[in-house]
């Protein structure tokens, strides 16, 4: 078969604008996007790339790195984006790791990764891979199918080394389908990237959604509560995702009050539930807001939310397009509530390179998620927890999430993470980690969970601090929490 992606999307959209960068300034239309994409394509092959290769990429998020993207399925070959966020021993041994024929860098590297070189092989500058070359042919490449790996993104566990999660073009085009069906994109829909693109909310929440259907990405140079608020005004964004830090952070600002947001549609929260500060603070603007789910395996919008879920505190909403989900005991039954397992042409290849973690992934045709969520009799979910993020106690199950919520509840907390520590009588008892809007007492905050929790799901102890510690995947680092402060 013969697919070009990108020149596609060029006749379909032609001149409309693709990409806004924020940082540089200046727009892409869908044609544009194209023709740097056919110059990345004609750069690479000439580079010695060829299809089944991997290209390393260190960059900030920028608007080159989706014409490199749509220039490597031209070649054939696939995009690893790295984790700019590690040191510079922890990224050259990723790098080592993916044995790449081509190392690409990008713009807002920091300084102490930009000796990572890779010994007897070539690099090349992301800006001169995708410069404009109007002589550069618009040709693809001939797949063998629609499982040709287009991605490979690391997960961001918690515990362990991260792994390489390979995705084909089937998994990031059918992943964008049920996203524009499910949260009704449209050409004229549009949104500022938060997230960074070695992660993957950067490709799959709504950049790939949103050129599918015709709409517009807004790219900034990093994650800024301030500069996002601002960009929402002036570019008329209709759409903004964040996980639940990033909002945390954008209604603590007064430039939150400040701020018209009359372009918005909705808010979205992944990467876990936003407190109900944070829900309370958008939908008092008038702004709908939805809690969200999914992961990289799987991709990020595997539900969808309407109106209706604004009446279901803490839902994430109902089974998206083109997604199956079974909800199952240790056993292996279905259940209304139990570990999720997620099926459809969605689906990741497998881990790269790791056929035991792959294996360990799957049950059938499934991903399993070892993320525990409960079904109502209408169809629409809500998290739990996680099978590993729970202590005993007393011989019960407590999950962390259950009991964060509870905590959240109380209108004098921002945040807050919870571990199980040992307790000599009951196994294990609760230690919740705080982060105090206002002040409030150990005994009141103990007198507002026990109206809303089972007594032994009540945390022992409480340890204030200035923030909830986050792994680099923006996820709560229990692990730390565990090390440092749990015992």
């Amino acid at each position: 078969m013969r697919l070009d992606l990108s020149a596609r999307l060029a006749q379909r959209y032609g001149s409309r604008v693709a990409l806004t960068d924020a940082t540089r300034g200046g727009a892409i239309s869908f044609e544009a996007l194209d023709r740097r994409a056919a110059s990345s394509a004609e750069r690479l092959r000439n580079l010695g790339v060829r299809p089944g290769d991997r290209i390393s990429v260190l960059s900030g998020p920028d608007v080159e790195m989706v014409a490199l993207l749509f220039g490597t399925l031209k070649v054939g070959a696939t995009l690893v984006p790295h984790n700019l966020r590690l040191s510079p021993t922890e990224l050259r041994t990723d790098v080592e790791r993916i044995r790449p024929s081509l190392l690409v860098r990008g713009g807002a590297i920091p300084a102490d990764l930009g000796a990572v070189t890779l010994e007897g092989r070539p690099s090349a500058s992301l800006d001169e891979l995708t410069r404009p070359d109007t002589s550069a042919p618009s040709r693809a490449v001939d797949l063998p199918d629609w499982e040709a790996p287009a991605l490979v993104l690391f997960t961001g566990g918690s515990t362990g080394r991260p792994k390489g999660a390979v995705l084909s073009l089937r998994a990031l085009f059918m992943n964008a389908l049920a996203t524009v069906e499910g949260w009704k994109l449209t050409a004229d829909d549009s949104t500022v990237t938060v997230f960074p693109m070695f992660h993957t909310g950067g490709w799959n929440v709504l950049l790939l959604p949103l050129l599918i259907a015709g709409g517009r990405t807004v790219f900034y140079e990093r994650f800024d509560a301030v500069e996002v608020l601002r960009l929402v005004d002036q570019e008329h964004t209709t759409i903004l995702g964040g996980v639940p830090a990033m909002f945390i952070d954008m209604i603590g600002r007064p430039e939150f009050a400040r701020a018209s947001l009359r372009s918005l549609r909705f808010a979205k929260s992944g990467g876990g539930n936003s407190p109900p500060p944070v829900v309370n603070a958008f939908r008092a603007r008038g702004i709908p807001f939805y809690q969200g789910y999914g992961l990289t395996e799987a991709g990020p919008n595997l539900l969808y939310s309407t109106e209706e879920d604004l009446s279901r505190p803490g839902t994430i909403g109902r089974t998206n397009l083109l997604v199956e989900m079974r909800l199952v005991d240790d056993r292996g039954n279905d259940r209304d509530v139990g570990e999720l397992l997620v099926g459809g042409p969605i689906l990741f290849s497998g881990y790269l390179d790791n056929p035991e973690a792959t294996a360990e992934a799957r049950s059938g045709p499934y991903v399993r998620t070892g993320d525990v969520l409960r079904r109502d009799a209408d169809g629409f979910y809500y998290f739990v927890g996680r099978t590993k993020l729970m202590y005993k106690s007393g011989g019960e199950n407590v999950f962390f999430a259950e009991v964060e919520a509870a905590i959240e509840s109380h209108p004098s907390i921002v945040e807050s993470a919870v571990i199980g520590v040992p307790d000599p009588k009951w196994g294990e008892v609760g230690c919740a980690f705080l982060v105090e809007r206002s002040p409030v007492a150990d005994d009141d905050l103990r007198k507002h969970l026990r109206e809303r929790l089972a007594a032994y799901k009540v945390p022992k102890s409480f340890v204030r601090l200035k923030e909830v510690p986050h792994t680099r995947a923006g996820k709560k680092d229990y692990p730390l929490l565990a090390r440092e402060g749990g015992s």
